[in-house]
């Protein structure tokens, strides 16, 4: 069973702020639009998961949209039917089609959790660019700012109540560990899912390398309040090849 077997039938509920993403989105838009070189229209969506921001891409991009749980996907397919969807790993997936611009939101990129990995990933996304194509992407805190916390949170839909805790603390020089409690209420029925997730954690000068040697270049590190985690924003050469 992956990590999001289980989260992704309450992953809406619980971690999906439409204010909060409709933010991320708008500025994820404007960093792409000022840094985009490229003629077309094809944006990847990497970690879609079930698809929070897609709804405020969808129409302004051709939007695909890839994630490696085929439980986060179902939902992502329900909601976007119109959309192409991909089941793949961000290390080394294969799409037969080049963007204009990736989009790698919420930290997803910790997954991949190590750094030969991050510096495997960055190569495939490059791979998958159009000349003067952009890429925005958020890391999941960095080293440099990373703190243990334990977030405790609570939500109240019309259908489902839930109750999180989640203990965030570092396992390893370079990997988190975050370790989940959520209890879930929905039809008269209490259900307790617990599981632990590990989660890469690199430096900033780590993701500037990753970057470089993805034969990307940096344009951005944007830190503001409408992306907390902030984004990486990459730019691939006009004068890169297609491949």
């Amino acid at each position: 069973m992956n990590d999001f077997a289980i989260i992704a039938a309450y992953y809406d509920e619980l971690y999906v702020k439409p204010e909060q993403y409709k933010i991320e989105a708008a500025k994820a838009m404007a960093l792409i639009e000022t840094y985009k070189l490229s003629g077309g229209n094809e944006l990847l969506d990497l970690a879609c998961g079930t698809g929070g921001h897609i709804t405020y891409w969808h129409d302004h991009y051709c939007v695909t949209g890839l994630d490696i749980s085929p439980e986060m996907l179902s939902y992502a397919i329900r909601k976007f039917p119109d959309v192409k969807f991909h089941r793949g790993d961000m290390v080394d997936f294969t799409i037969n089609q080049k963007f204009d611009a990736l989009v790698c939101l919420y930290g997803s990129i910790g997954f991949i959790r190590t750094l030969e990995n991050l510096k495997k990933t960055l190569i495939t996304f490059a791979a998958h660019m159009n000349p003067g194509g952009v890429l925005c992407l958020t890391p999941w805190s960095t080293q440099e700012e990373f703190k243990p916390k334990i977030v405790v949170d609570a939500v109240k839909h019309p259908n489902v109540r839930i109750a999180r805790m989640e203990n965030v603390k570092l396992k390893a020089p370079g990997l988190i560990v975050v370790d989940f409690h959520h209890l879930i209420g929905r039809d008269g029925v209490v259900t307790y899912n617990t599981q632990s997730i590990e989660i890469g954690l690199f430096s900033r000068q780590q993701y500037i390398d990753a970057i470089a040697g993805a034969k990307l270049e940096l344009m951005e590190y944007y830190q503001g309040s409408d992306i907390p985690m902030g984004v990486f924003v990459a730019r691939k050469s006009l004068q890169a090849k297609r491949s």
